[in-house]
C-alpha cells in the first residue's frame, strides 16, 4: 500500500519547521547585528561627549589615579565631580552603568562605587579598546540600577571604547565601559520577528495546504493503479496457470490420442495384407490399387502419428539434463544416415563442436530432423555439402539482448533447394509444408520438433535461406543449464 500521503507530511512538516526556524535564527542574527551596530555608534558618540565633558577639569585628576590606592580612588574628593558629570549626561539617555578604566586595566570610576579600584586587564573587551578596536557585544541582565532606579530584566548592549582626548589619530588615554539599555529596540525587533514568521507561516501554511491535496489526489490515483495492477496481474497468474494446464491436457490428449490412433491402423494394414494375399486372385486390377492406395495412406498415417507423438513427448517425455558432448552426437546422426548419405552422395563437414548441458536424446533427434532435411530438399543437379559449424555468443550477440548466460550457435548449412525467406516462421510451426507430398515426402512436423526442443531447452532455432542457393539454420543453445533436470511431466 503507498505511503505517499504519509510521507509528504512528515517531510514537508519537518522541512517547514526547519525552514521556520532557520529563518528565525537568520532572521535574529542579521536584525541584532545591525542593533548592535547602530547603537554601538550610539555608545561610541556619548562616550566622546562624555570623555570631553570631564577631560578638560579633571586632566589631573586622571592622570594621577595610578599613584592611589583603591581605598584613597573612591574617597577621592574629585571623584564626586567626575560622578557629577556622568549622571548628568546619563539623564533621558539609555545609558545605565558606566566604567572608565585608566591604561593599566584598573576600573578608576564607575558607577557601580563597589567597582571602583577592580582590575581588568584580562578583560577582551579592554584589551581591544586598549589597543584602539570597539567591541560591542548583547547581554541580558536581570537587576541593574540608573541613577537609583532598579532595572528589571533588560537587554544591554555593552561597549569597551577608547578614549583620545584630541582627535582619532591621538593616543589613547583610557577605556570607558557604556552600558546602554536597548530593552524597547529589542522588543520592536522580536515583536517585527514574530509578526514576519507569522506571516511565514500562514504562507507555508497555505503551501501545505495546496500541495497536500495535489498530493492526496495522486496518491489516490497511484493507490488505485496499484490495485489496478494487482488485478490485472492476479488474472494474468489466472490465465497463465489455465494455459499451463491447457498446454499439459493438450500434451497428453496427443501422446494418448497418437497411442491410441495406432492400433487401428495396424488393423488397417493387417486386413489390407490379407486382402491382398487370400483375396489376391478375386479383385480387379483397379481392386488391387485401391488397397494399395488404402495401405500408403495408413503408412503416412502412421509416420504422422509417430511424429506427432515425438512432438508431444518433448515435454511429457523428457529425461534429465546432463553434459551431453555434440561432437559425438553429430558422429552417431552421420552413422544412422550412412546409406541416405551415400544415396545422396552428400559431403558433410563437421568443425568442432562443444559439450553443453541438454537432454540427450531430443539434442540427437533435433540435428539428426536438420540433417535429413538437408538430405531431402538437395538440388539433383549438383553435389550435396553440407557444413556444420559452431560458435560461442558474446553477451550483447545472445538474440540483441543482455543475457548472462554463456551461450553457442550450431549451424547447419547446406547448398540444397533453399526456400524464400518470408517463409522462416512458417516453417517452425506443425503440419506446415513448402512443397507438395509428391516431390517430398514428409509430415510437416520435423521442424516443429526442432523449434520446440530448442526452447525446453532455454534456445531458439532460425534460418537464412534464398531459393536455389541453400539454407542455413541456426540454432542456439545454453552451454549450462540452470537446474540439471527435467521439466515435470
Amino acid at each position: 500500500m503507498f505511503k505517499l500521503l504519509r510521507y509528504f507530511s512528515i517531510a514537508s512538516l519537518a522541512a517547514c519547521g526547519t525552514a521556520t526556524l532557520l529563518l528565525w535564527e537568520f532572521s535574529k542574527e542579521t536584525t541584532t547585528a545591525q542593533l548592535i551596530s547602530a547603537s554601538e555608534q550610539k555608545n561610541i558618540e556619548m562616550a566622546q561627549i562624555i570623555s570631553n565633558s570631564i577631560g578638560h577639569d579633571n586632566r589631573h585628576f586622571l592622570s594621577s589615579t595610578a599613584a592611589l590606592k583603591a581605598e584613597d580612588l573612591k574617597e577621592h574628593p574629585q571623584l564626586i565631580t567626575v560622578s557629577d558629570h556622568i549622571h548628568e549626561h546619563m539623564k533621558g539617555t539609555a545609558i545605565v552603568k558606566i566604567k572608565l578604566f585608566d591604561l593599566k586595566g584598573r576600573v578608576i570610576f564607575s558607577t557601580d562605587q563597589r567597582q571602583i579600584g577592580q582590575q581588568a586587564t584580562h578583560s577582551k573587551g579592554f584589551t581591544s579598546a586598549r589597543s584602539g578596536k570597539v567591541i560591542t557585544k548583547l547581554a541580558s541582565g536581570k537587576q541593574y540600577r540608573k541613577l537609583g532606579q532598579n532595572l528589571n530584566r533588560r537587554s544591554l548592549l555593552s561597549s569597551y571604547i577608547p578614549i583620545r582626548q584630541n582627535g582619532p589619530n591621538s593616543p589613547i588615554e583610557g577605556v570607558f565601559e557604556l552600558y546602554s539599555d536597548i530593552t524597547p529596540l529589542v522588543e520592536e525587533v522580536e515583536a517585527a520577528q514574530r509578526q514576519g514568521i507569522i506571516g511565514v507561516l500562514v504562507i507555508l501554511s497555505g503551501l501545505y495546504g495546496i500541495l497536500y491535496v495535489i498530493v492526496r489526489r495522486a496518491d489516490r490515483i497511484l493507490v488505485r493503479q496499484d490495485q489496478a495492477r494487482q488485478l490485472a496481474e492476479a488474472q494474468l497468474a489466472e490465465k497463465v496457470e489455465a494455459l499451463a494446464r491447457s498446454n499439459t491436457e493438450l500434451e497428453q490428449f496427443a501422446y494418448v490420442a497418437s497411442h491410441d490412433l495406432q492400433e487401428p491402423l495396424r488393423k488397417i494394414e493387417a486386413f489390407g495384407d490379407r486382402l491382398k494375399t487370400k483375396c489376391g486372385d478375386e479383385l480387379s486390377e483397379r481392386g488391387h490399387e485401391y488397397v494399395d492406395r488404402m495401405q500408403n495412406a495408413a503408412s503416412r498415417m502412421r509416420l504422422l502419428i509417430q511424429n506427432l507423438l515425438a512432438f508431444s513427448r518433448v515435454t511429457t517425455k523428457a529425461q534429465p539434463f546432463t553434459p551431453v558432448n555434440l561432437q559425438e552426437v553429430m558422429a552417431s546422426i552421420l552413422d544412422d544416415l550412412e546409406t541416405r548419405i551415400q544415396e545422396t552422395g552428400a559431403q558433410v563437414d563437421i568443425a568442432p563442436l562443444p559439450v553443453i548441458d541438454a537432454e540427450p536424446m531430443q539434442i540427437y533427434q533435433l540435428f539428426q530432423n536438420l540433417i535429413s532435411n538437408a538430405l531431402k530438399f538437395c538440388q539433383p543437379d549438383q553435389p550435396l555439402s553440407i557444413i556444420v559449424a559452431s560458435q560461442s555468443l558474446t553477451i550483447a550477440e545472445h538474440n540483441g539482448q543482455v543475457n548472462d548466460a554463456e551461450m553457442c550457435q550450431i549451424s547447419v548449412a547446406d547448398n540444397g533447394i533453399g526456400f524464400e525467406q518470408k517463409y522462416t516462421d512458417r516453417i517452425f510451426k506443425l503440419f506446415q509444408r513448402l512443397h507438395s507430398r509428391s516431390d517430398y515426402e514428409g509430415t510437416g512436423i520435423g521442424l516443429a520438433v526442432c523449434a520446440k526442443i530448442a526452447e525446453y531447452h532455454g534456445g531458439f532455432i532460425t534460418a537464412n535461406s534464398t531459393p536455389g542457393e541453400g539454407a542455413t539454420f541456426i540454432v542456439t543453445l545454453p552451454v549450462h543449464q540452470i537446474a540439471m533436470e527435467t521439466q515435470p511431466s
